[in-house]
């Protein structure tokens, strides 16, 4: 299912998450479906750096459950800018970083992939990654993907917004991004 990000007003943000699942028998659950940042206010600024305002922050858990024991590896697609970072509204980005990775209750580092079959990555495992366009996360033990019935993950939904949209808006301004999640699976 999509995610979709609605209303930021330089005022709100809304995110509607959706999913897919390419193994028959398992299944994904979203602990928000839709995510609301409400409205955006000049106090609200977490930090700056260049222009640029980070917004504060929402999270949202993704549980995945399979019948038999999978290597399960989770795909995000968004419209993307530059370098394939996540668009909010025309002008902003969202920052969306993956951790607290499970697999059958186990706590594990992850690692990015674009690998859709094998699932390989050149990255070293760790505690948390940012995610792009097109990438996937994996639970790694060594060099090994993890197999599982259950996993877990939290992901941490970050606006970016530059000053020009903080400063000129007079009126409502919906900013609205579209996430799309995707489990593959393999044995």
């Amino acid at each position: 299912m999509p995610v979709k990000i609605v209303n930021v007003m330089l005022s709100g943000l809304t995110l509607f998450f959706a999913s897919q699942v390419f193994s028959e028998e398992c299944q994904m659950t979203l602990s928000q479906p839709t995510v609301s940042f409400g409205r955006f206010k000049q106090d609200d600024i977490a930090a700056s750096l260049k222009n640029w305002n980070r917004m504060p922050a929402k999270e949202v858990m993704i549980n995945v459950f399979c019948p038999q024991p999978q290597i399960m590896a989770l795909f995000m697609q968004s419209a993307s800018g530059a370098n394939g970072g996540v668009l909010f509204g025309q002008e902003g980005r969202l920052a969306l970083v993956a951790n607290n990775m499970t697999v059958d209750g186990r706590h594990y580092d992850l690692v990015k992939t674009t690998d859709r079959v094998k699932f390989t990555s050149s990255d070293s495992p760790k505690e948390h990654v940012f995610l792009k366009n097109n990438d996937g996360i994996i639970a790694r033990q060594n060099a090994t993907p993890v197999q599982g019935k259950q996993m877990s993950v939290t992901i941490k939904l970050i606006p970016i917004i530059n000053n020009n949209q903080l400063r000129r808006i007079s009126d409502n301004t919906d900013l609205e991004s579209t996430l799309a999640w995707e489990l593959l699976t393999s044995e």
